[in-house]
């Protein structure tokens, strides 16, 4: 009888030290399967290259969120950040502004940097937006104007996108007034075909050294290609050219804060190859030099003009009420016009109002999450 007992005690002990065990891997399973948990990666190229379904949409609009923080105006909290869940909000749920994209079939891609922190991430998630981590492609010759636009060549990364067909692209700190979704079937944005060097006009802007220093890196141009964007008048009265080192064509300077591309790997290879030339374009402004670099308009790719009423620097009641449709302007910033200002003030107040209302709707479900952790 004692040995039967201590066999008996034995056994007790092994079945709750698994009952234990069992009761621990099933609560673990549990609390992952209910966090929603938003995956990093390392560079655009580990999330690029992984398997993953089709888009549910051959077009996407874009953006790009680095560091935050504006040094002009440092009292503001987050001011990019929250720039990019109005656009997401303008662009996804807005029905005055989203047009026909409706249930989401038009994407918002956030391309985010390695110094953005996880809550960003989740907020974004959370808001429907796709966070797509990127890679920095900065280069030791390459120093921007200003300190805050340490990443902007990381927009280069939307060329490795090409499970779509068109991306349309606005820097972060843009405001919609008027749906923009039919601009992937405007005809600016028609794919072109890449011209021959032996049909560029005689006095065009390349230099023999340029067409050398291409032929030397032996990167193909693809054979098709599209770029589509509006001009930067500011730009194109302030920059200087020398004359027989000039970057681009005068007076066809385009903004890189808007624009439509087709995502093209050839294409995004023969950017890196730029980027690999020192001095072969202007760094103060690092993107925007190397796009009207690689596009100018008497190259063999030309970049295509959308037209003055798809987005402005700045703007007035008059170009407001004449259909601008989306301005290239800090929502935290004052402007003087005070139509637009009442404008952008209604927009925000209306974006707060919709988050602030989808959080009260989902807080019954994260209580429950919360409860069964």
């Amino acid at each position: 009888m004692p040995a039967y007992k201590a066999w008996n005690s034995s056994l007790s002990k092994q079945a709750v030290l698994l009952f234990f065990i069992l009761v621990v891997l099933i609560w673990t399973l549990f609390s992952v399967s209910a966090k929603r948990i938003i995956p990093t990666y390392s560079s655009a190229q580990s999330l690029i290259s992984s398997p993953k379904p089709l888009p549910r949409s051959k077009y996407a609009y874009a953006t790009i969120l680095t560091a935050d923080g504006d040094a002009e105006f440092p009292d503001v909290q987050g001011p990019y950040l929250r720039a990019v869940r109005f656009l997401n909000y303008q662009l996804l749920h807005n029905p005055r502004t989203r047009g026909n994209n409706t249930d989401d079939r038009i994407p918002l891609l956030v391309l985010v940097t390695s110094d953005v922190p996880q809550r960003y991430y989740d907020i974004l998630a959370h808001d429907g937006a796709t966070v797509i981590p990127v890679q920095a492609l900065g280069r030791d010759w390459i120093h921007p104007q200003w300190e805050r636009w340490n990443d902007v060549l990381t927009k280069l990364n939307l060329w490795r996108l090409v499970e779509y067909e068109k991306i349309m692209f606005l820097d972060a700190d843009s405001i919609i007034f008027r749906p923009i979704d039919h601009i992937f079937t405007d005809p600016a944005t028609a794919v072109q075909t890449t011209l021959p060097y032996s049909e560029l006009p005689k006095n065009r802007t390349i230099s023999p050294e340029e067409v050398e220093d291409d032929e030397e890196n032996e990167i193909p141009l693809p054979d098709t290609y599209m770029l589509a964007g509006t001009h930067d008048s500011w730009a194109e009265w302030a920059l200087q050219l020398d004359p027989g080192n000039e970057f681009y064509a005068r007076d066809n300077y385009m903004n890189a804060g808007f624009f439509v591309c087709a995502p093209s790997q050839t294409l995004f290879n023969y950017y890196i190859s730029l980027l690999d030339i020192p001095g072969r374009f202007d760094p103060s402004y690092p993107e925007q030099n190397l796009l009207n670099n690689a596009h100018r308009t008497d190259g063999q790719m030309p970049w295509t003009s959308l037209g003055s009423m798809w987005n402005e620097k700045g703007v007035d009641e008059a170009a407001y009420h004449n259909g601008l449709r989306s301005i290239h302007h800090k929502w935290w910033h004052p402007t003087t016009d005070p139509v637009v200002r009442e404008r952008i003030k209604i927009e925000m107040n209306e974006m707060n109002k919709f988050y602030r209302e989808r959080e009260v709707a989902t807080w019954p479900r994260k209580v429950e999450q919360s409860a069964s952790r």
